[in-house]
């Protein structure tokens, strides 16, 4: 990866650019809907399943007999969170920028089974029709799909990749049987008029566990033994090819791991930087410099943090973010605006409910390969008041507990 580094080095720096007056009023009068030649709009949103899943898995590794409790918990918060009218107010958003790409993460899927063979029949009101829960069973992506065809709005899902998956997980709430399974997804949605093509990883020997269009990093927490068999926590990318106006960009998605689990669980630090490894060697390993190169994502680093590692001795690791940005060989597009603001896309509370944002990081990304002579419209997305769902007598909630990060991006 060294030799990759310095061989593009040079050329990297003689390419940066920075924006100056005249080009912050080009950006304010661009039009979403407009492309010229050599110009991509991108988009990155992280969905939120309305609630921490840590609980759960820290109940189900170390006190398995909280699982229960834990569980119907996580689904009560989360159906308190109303995802599907969420996931609605996520899509308008992507309907009204109308982005050429967007980069989603926890796209999740929650399903719910009556558990019959324990004697626990379809009931209205109990079980997965239990009112304290039943608001939880949605799938996202489908969601988002419906909800942008009737904004008329026209994409289509141009690959996914599964982080976790867990089918059948038996539970009681008011003492009624059901069983659950869970899927969390990242997907990249593709502008309908445009052509794409998945990146297959797997056809050069690169992508040794794949996941639909994805894959899975190697770098993972081992297994967790649970109750309900072994649960892997898996994170993952994905990249398409979209051709816009004659020119091909590879668009990357994906969402590395968080900086801790669970409470009690080993810091995952060190995993986030394995992970940011692997997929900067995957991507520069594959680049033919025939196309600009985008990643997108969620990458759980702030550019203000610190590797942690207890000593001695002294770390040597960079965080995520520094791999990333190191020696520019991917350029952090928010600090190529003209105005600098702080860009803070991380995180509501996590029900929603807080009257102020209270984003405090910025771990949402948009890093380019080659630095663009320009960056129009980048806009955070989702982060002020007007942006949360239509109050109902309880109060309107933020869409997501991320900002969306958006935006237009002109090369050569």
């Amino acid at each position: 990866m060294n030799v990759i580094l310095s061989s593009i080095l040079g050329a990297v720096l003689f390419g940066a650019a920075s924006l100056s007056a005249a080009g912050e009023m080009e950006r304010m009068t661009h039009k979403h809907h407009f492309r010229a030649v050599g110009e991509i709009d991108v988009m990155t949103q992280n969905q939120y399943l309305g609630a921490d899943l840590g609980p759960v898995l820290a109940a189900a590794i170390s006190n398995p007999s909280n699982m229960n409790a834990a569980v119907v918990d996580s689904l009560g918060k989360i159906a308190a969170s109303r995802p599907a009218e969420r996931v609605r107010a996520l899509a308008e958003q992507i309907a009204q920028r109308n982005p050429d790409v967007v980069g989603l993460q926890e796209v999740y899927k929650f399903e719910c089974m009556p558990d019959t063979e324990h004697g626990f029949p379809p009931e209205m009101g109990k079980g997965c029709d239990d009112l304290a829960i039943k608001g939880a069973f949605t799938d996202h992506l489908q969601d988002t799909e419906a909800a942008l065809a009737e904004l008329g709005s026209k994409y289509r899902v141009a690959g996914q990749v599964t982080n976790l998956k867990v089918d059948a997980v038996p539970f009681r709430v008011n003492n009624y049987g059901a069983l659950l399974s869970i899927a969390d997804r990242d997907a990249i949605l593709v502008r309908a008029e445009l052509s794409d093509k998945w990146v297959n990883f797997a056809l050069v020997g690169l992508c040794p566990k794949p996941s639909y269009e994805g894959c899975n990093y190697q770098t993972a927490p081992p297994p967790f033994p649970t109750p309900v068999g072994d649960i892997a926590i898996e994170r993952g990318f994905l990249a398409v090819d979209v051709t816009i106006k004659g020119r091909v960009y590879r668009v990357f998605n994906t969402h590395l791991e968080q900086r801790l689990l669970a409470e009690g669980l080993t810091d995952t630090r060190l995993l986030q930087v394995l992970q940011a490894s692997e997929l900067l060697g995957i991507a520069l390993g594959t680049w033919d410099g025939s196309k600009k190169m985008i990643i997108v994502g969620d990458i759980n680093s702030d550019p203000r943090d610190r590797f942690l590692a207890p000593p001695p001795p002294p770390s040597p690791y960079l965080t995520p973010y520094e791999m990333f940005t190191f020696n520019n060989v991917f350029w952090d597009t928010w600090t190529l605006r003209y105005h600098q603001r702080p860009g803070r896309t991380c995180c509501q509370a996590g029900d929603l409910e807080n009257h102020r944002s209270e984003l405090y990081e910025r771990i949402d990304m948009i890093f380019s390969h080659t630095p663009p002579l320009r960056v129009l419209d980048m806009e955070l997305i989702g982060e002020k008041k007007r942006d949360k769902t239509d109050p109902p007598p309880k109060g309107g909630l933020w869409p997501s507990d991320h900002a969306a990060l958006a935006a237009t991006l002109r090369f050569k």
